[in-house]
């Protein structure tokens, strides 16, 4: 500015931007950013009004000093502004994650005291069933252990329920294995014609968390069907970006009235009577999801049946195919549709 008379407003304005910028790249201290301020108002400032008493500019333009300082100091108020709301966030962004670990860890020492104190409650109540003479004390003995294993579920299940939106550690799922296994395991516990096809290969997910979903989903499927009632599980994707399980029942069905609702914690169909559960399974299933991304969706016919179907994201992974196939699921009243062709790997975030 001193050195070019008469062209000093290109690099009066370049010492201002240059200031700006390395103001909004780091917070300053305010006695440095004051002293900053008030050595660069100074130093053009000087070259500026040197110039105007030399009469090579006009008088009028000593008028950027002050217009420039306003507009700076401006800046410098909504950048520290933002400062503060940023700071203002990740402190309660700390304590929320804090309130939540501790929510967490109380539900997870709760749960296993409850757990604990049920497990020994029902092994009393277990033995006074097996060695009593009375059938009157047999039969509420009986009565106090279901009681208990309700309850055991349900501590269970409100745990699962803290945990789901937690972040998870992936790996590889063999997704038409995972299926079978499922399948298996479910099978021997109701008299219903069981069925699991997929065809999608290995994916990186959380096996556990997976598995939960689709139990608390099989879980409900039993409890709104009989004997001879089909329940099926199916596995595609669609695409390379989503992955689509669906779990379908020829059961009683919901009504249409209760299915905007039916996701809802501790909300049980209107029609479901003795059949209703906790009111967890589905809360689960929805906490789940939407954690990772997904969605899940009802659709039913009352006497007809039920379809739940989830869509998760993926990001597909080139690999190379997978070679293998899945058995027949044998169990009570089961059959197992099961096939496992050429897939590539993708991330699922369940």
């Amino acid at each position: 500015m001193f050195a070019l008379p008469g062209r000093e407003t290109i690099p009066y304005h370049l010492v201002w931007a240059s200031f700006a910028l390395l103001y909004g790249l780091c917070p300053w201290p305010r006695r440095a950013t004051a002293i900053a301020f008030a050595v660069v108002t100074a130093v053009t400032g000087v070259a500026l009004l040197r110039h105007a008493a030399a009469e090579i500019i006009g008088w009028e333009e000593c008028s950027e000093i002050v217009l420039m300082g306003a507009v700076i100091w401006l800046l410098i108020w909504h950048v520290n502004r933002q400062w503060s709301a940023q700071a203002q966030l990740r402190a309660l962004q700390q304590a929320e994650r804090d309130r939540s670990e501790q929510r967490e860890n109380a539900a997870r020492f709760g749960s296993h005291e409850v757990r604990t104190r049920l497990t020994i409650a029902r092994g009393y109540a277990q033995l006074i069933a097996d060695q009593s003479a009375e059938p009157t004390v047999r039969e509420d003995a009986e009565l106090v252990v279901a009681e208990l294993v309700k309850a055991s579920a349900l501590a269970t299940n409100l745990l699962t329920l803290v945990r789901v939106a937690d972040v998870s550690v992936l790996g590889p799922i063999d997704l038409d294995k995972m299926l079978a296994e499922i399948l298996r395991r479910w099978s021997v516990t109701a008299d219903r014609v069981w069925s699991a096809r997929s065809a999608v290969g290995t994916v990186q997910g959380n096996h556990e968390r997976l598995e939960a979903v689709l139990d608390c989903l099989l879980e409900n499927a039993v409890r709104f069907t009989g004997p001879g009632d089909t329940i099926a599980m199916t596995a595609v994707v669609d695409g390379d970006d989503e992955l689509i399980l669906t779990v379908r029942d020829t059961g009683a069905g919901i009504p249409a009235a209760d299915l905007d609702t039916v996701f809802e914690i501790f909300h049980t169909s209107s029609t479901a009577g003795e059949r209703a559960g906790s009111g967890l399974g589905l809360a689960i299933v929805r906490a789940a999801m939407q954690a990772r991304g997904g969605t899940v969706s009802a659709a039913s016919t009352l006497g007809c049946g039920t379809t739940f179907t989830l869509r998760i994201p993926l990001l597909a992974v080139s690999v190379g195919p997978l070679d293998g196939s899945v058995s027949d699921a044998a169990g009570h009243a089961a059959r197992a549709e099961i096939g496992a062709s050429a897939a590539d790997a993708h991330t699922l975030p369940v």
